[in-house]
């Protein structure tokens, strides 16, 4: 990133991070200091932590190659510590980059599986978002009674739908470049048969899981304002923060847009801005947190677990 964008992208980031301090109820932050439950927390960080496990295995299965799940598990670790940290998403190139440095792994193969991983992940997050809005009663249930049987169909029959429309774009690939062509290919392999069942079943129980591990960390931190928080509403609230991370204003860290997400969402149902607020912001730095403190070791521990295979 150019010297001019990312002082660009530091003062969007100031700014938003200004308004949020300016908005918060600083009380929800002296509440859970001083009344969270550690033992909870910590389970809520080994629940996330399992979601990282569960996204090494789905590599492994979506680049069909012997990579050992340790070696996975690192990359993991320092590409969500990436894609945290770096505005625009710019943290999703090192995923092909230590694929290449230490597993030998073509661009073509790393890329698509990177691609066919968040179509995976958009599936299983908008299914179990639209599950969240029906199960938290927002206005339209009948439409949402609808949408959501028609959602997961997509959600599952996805792999036959994408393996039709490949060789479909393949004259065109052809004509384009034979890396595209190459990139396409790797898509009809990766996404057919066995291989896209289990990534998508994967899918889900990693945001089932992710969800999880966020209803524990939420809860510490809205009960002691006596909001009745519940799994379903967690899904709701957070999804709506974890689509704004693809947003081009994505922020340094995220600032700003990924408390938006959740503010807007928690406030429509019927949480105060102030705690709204300071809850996102809360809940956001301790996301971040985490990632850090499985980001850094494995940042250590890579050239060791990822040798070249």
């Amino acid at each position: 990133m150019k010297g001019k964008s990312l002082t660009l992208v530091a003062l969007i980031t100031l700014v938003l991070l200004g308004i949020i301090l300016s908005q918060m109820d600083y009380r929800v932050i002296v509440l859970f200091l001083k009344r969270a439950s550690l033992p909870l927390i910590l389970l809520s960080f080994v629940t996330y932590t399992a979601t990282y496990l569960l996204r090494a295995v789905r590599w492994r299965i979506l680049l069909g190659l012997p990579l050992s799940i340790p070696s996975l598990f690192h990359i993991v670790c320092l590409h969500t510590l990436a894609n945290n940290l770096f505005p625009f998403r710019t943290g999703e190139l090192t995923f092909p980059y230590f694929l290449d440095r230490f597993h030998r792994v073509q661009l073509s193969s790393s890329l698509s599986s990177l691609f066919l991983a968040r179509v995976s992940d958009m599936l299983a997050l908008g299914s179990l978002f639209l599950v969240g809005l029906a199960a938290v009663g927002f206005p339209g249930e009948k439409t949402l009674a609808l949408a959501i049987p028609a959602f997961m169909a997509v959600l599952f029959f996805s792999p036959w739908i994408l393996a039709k429309l490949f060789p479909l774009l393949t004259p065109i690939l052809k004509r384009s470049s034979s890396k595209m062509e190459t990139f396409s290919q790797e898509l009809q392999e990766q996404w057919k048969g066995k291989r896209a069942i289990m990534a998508n079943l994967l899918s889900l129980a990693i945001w089932a899981t992710k969800f999880l591990a966020f209803f524990l960390l939420a809860q510490e931190m809205t009960k002691p304002l006596g909001y009745p928080l519940n799994y379903w509403k967690v899904v709701v609230g957070t999804s709506a923060s974890e689509l704004t991370t693809v947003l081009p204003i994505h922020s340094i860290g995220g600032v700003g847009t990924y408390e938006a997400g959740w503010t807007g969402a928690f406030i429509l149902m019927g949480m105060g801005k102030g705690e709204a607020v300071a809850t996102a912001f809360l809940f956001h730095m301790t996301l971040l947190l985490f990632s850090v403190i499985l980001g850094l070791p494995s940042y250590i521990m890579i050239p060791w677990r990822g040798k070249r295979e």
